[in-house]
Parts: C-alpha cells; structure tokens; sequence
C-alpha cells in the first residue's frame, strides 16, 4: 500500500462510517432515529473518532518523504544530512550625489532609505565601495528585493544630500525553498552519490551558495583537472561579477589547484555567467470579437517574459551524464499566449527571423542561456 492509497483508505473512516456502525449495535428494538436518546449519545463519539483518524492520516502522510509538508519535510531533511534553503536578503548598489551632483560620501552603516511606490522596500546601507557608491542591504528576505531598481527617499535626514538612485541588484535574494524543491532534493540523495569532488559535489554545494539560482557544471573542460562552474542568479538572470567572484571565492580562491577553497586538491575551477542568447520573436496575434490587439499587448509581452524565465528555470537539467540540452520551442510559446484572455489564435511565429525551433548551445566550448529579446507582430 502506497502512500496514496493509505490517505484514501483513511478517508473511507468518515463521521457517517462510524455513526452507522455504532448505530448498528444497537438492537432495532430501542429508537435509533436522529434526536434520539441513543442517536445524541453516540453522535459526539464517533465525531471525535473521525477527527482521530482525519489526524492520524496526517501524521502518517507526513512520516513519508513524498507527502510530508513544512516542519515535518525539514525532519526528513535533516535525517539526508540538507537543510532547507531559506530566503535571503538582496544586495543592491546605490549612487548618492550632493546637490552640485557631486559624489555624496558622508553616509554611514545602518543608514536607510527606501523605495517609491505604495509599497516601498526598505534598505540600508552596508559600505561604501567608491566615492558616491554604496552597497546596500534590503531589510525583508525574499525576491520582493529583486524588483526594483530606480529612486532612493532617505528615510532620515541627510544634510547635503541631493539624490540616491538603486542602480543594481548586485546579489540577487531568493525565496525560502519550497516543500516541492525540498522533497526533490531529498529523493535525489536515493539515486545519485555527492561525495569527493564530484560533478553532484559541485551542484549540491555551489546551489546552496547565496545569490545562486541554478548551476551547470563541465569537468575536464580546458584539460584535466578543469573545471567550469557555469551559475545564474537566484533570479534566473545572468549573475552579475560580484557574485561571480563571491562563488569564486568560496569554491576555488587561489587557482592553484592546492584545495584552499571547496574544490578538492588537482581541481581548477572557473566560475562563470552562461552567453546569453536573445531570442527574437514576431508573431501573428488574432484577438476575439472586441478585443484591441494595442491593449493587450503588455500582457502579451509579461506573458513571454515569464515564459523565458521559466525556460531558465529548466536551463540546469541534465541527462545521467550530466549533458545538458535546452530548446527554445515555437509550440510551448504559442501555448502560453493561448492563455491570456483575449487571444483567439497566434500564428506565423518566428525566432530570430526563422520558423525553426533555437537549440541552444550548451557544450564545453559555450554554454548560451536563452532571454527574450524584441518582440514584433506581423
């Protein structure tokens, strides 16, 4: 009996399912009808056995890896040696001038600024890294920190301060892991060994480092002992060079190949960004009978940005050998324009001036990672 199977074979145990079989007890001679003296007594009881068992199926289920949830999930974890990743803070630059426009130098650590908008993100500054340019950390964990970049309000007074601008999210945040990235990463244990230095080795502590979002990795790729990390951003984005070097940093900080970082000894490691592949798309957009093309066309656009996004979410899978394939299809496109409400029909569909599909390059020699470029309707 599976795990499904219990859940259902629990479920079968229902208030009524016991109501009945204490009732059944009870010789037809004595009034069994609702509002009985018999009915009254046994209701209760057997409402309380069919909350046990509802909770009994619960504790079950989440003795099981494949259904287990939330704090129970985490036990399970920790009995493979993880933990769940939990969201971060984004790491942001921010430019500050006085008001000559001149670089402004007289923040401090801990000082805070905010966002525009109704609901503004907070910051505070960290350090200053050149004259004028300072990093700053969000003050709420998660990706709500990777959304904007723009004008700064100081949440206090700063004399001489004429303007703050976010001008990049140096390390992207990410969200707390979910139950379903967790419980994936469990049952990975069961068919791959980590250990050593190994390409798994690789994934598992590399993924686990802050700002990183997804990982590929190709051994040997420059001669024997080389090894190239290839990483995106927690935001599936091209990771930008400060994060590049911070995983630098922690995986093979010398280059000499004597194991000073998580590399083992003989391994030379490069961390880096994938090539990034603009995909152009043109498309032939049919709306429904009142519907102007003109006001849906932002919808249309976020539609494909996500969708590209969510190709990048998919750009580390791999085979048993750890090769990786990634493409670009024309169908899966269409499919998610097909969605959005006023959209009768997409059609004359191409990539980068093509009616093909784009494979994208993922070998030793380059490894592309695909993001929307243009769109144009035909």
């Amino acid at each position: 009996m599976n795990q499904e199977d219990i859940g259902k074979f629990l479920e079968t145990y229902t208030y009524d399912y016991y109501l009945e079989q204490a009732l059944g007890r009870v010789p037809d001679t004595i009034d069994k009808r609702e509002g009985s003296i018999i009915y009254d007594a046994l209701a209760p009881s057997c409402y309380q056995l069919a909350l046990f068992v509802m909770d009994l199926k619960n504790v079950m289920l989440d003795s099981f890896v494949q259904t287990a949830s939330d704090g129970y999930l985490d036990l399970r974890a920790e009995e493979h040696g993880l933990k769940r990743i939990e969201a971060t803070q984004a790491i942001v630059t921010g430019q500050f001038t006085d008001m000559n426009g001149t670089p402004y130098q007289l923040l401090e650590e801990g000082n805070r600024f905010s966002s525009i908008g109704e609901n503004p993100v907070y910051y505070v500054v960290v350090r200053q890294t050149v004259a004028g340019t300072y990093t700053l950390l969000c003050e709420e964990n998660g990706t709500k920190g990777n959304q904007y970049v723009g004008q700064l309000l100081p949440v206090d007074h700063f004399n001489g301060l004429g303007s703050g601008y976010l001008t990049e999210v140096t390390i992207p945040a990410r969200d707390t892991e979910s139950d379903d990235d967790l419980r994936a990463r469990i049952l990975k244990t069961y068919e791959v060994n980590q250990y050593g230095g190994n390409i798994e080795d690789y994934i598992q502590f590399t993924s686990k480092l802050e700002g990183v979002g997804a990982v590929q990795v190709y051994p040997i790729w420059d001669g024997g002992g080389t090894v190239r990390v290839v990483i995106l951003g927690n935001d599936y984005g091209l990771p930008t060079s400060t994060l590049i070097n911070n995983v630098q940093e922690a995986i093979d900080p010398t280059g000499n190949q004597k194991g000073y970082g998580i590399a083992p000894i003989g391994h030379k490691v490069t961390v880096a960004g994938p090539t990034q592949k603009t995909i152009n798309v043109s498309l032939h957009v049919d709306t429904e009978v009142g519907v102007n093309l003109d006001l849906i066309k932002p919808t249309i656009l976020a539609a494909l940005q996500e969708h590209f996004v969510n190709i990048r979410k998919t750009w580390n899978a791999h085979n048993d050998l750890y090769q990786y394939s990634q493409v670009v299809y024309r169908s899966q496109l269409i499919a998610t324009l097909l969605k959005i409400e006023g959209v009768a029909n997409v059609s004359n569909v191409k990539l980068n001036g093509a009616e093909t599909d784009v494979t994208l390059q993922l070998d030793n020699a380059n490894q592309e990672c695909a993001f929307l470029g243009t769109v144009s309707y035909v």
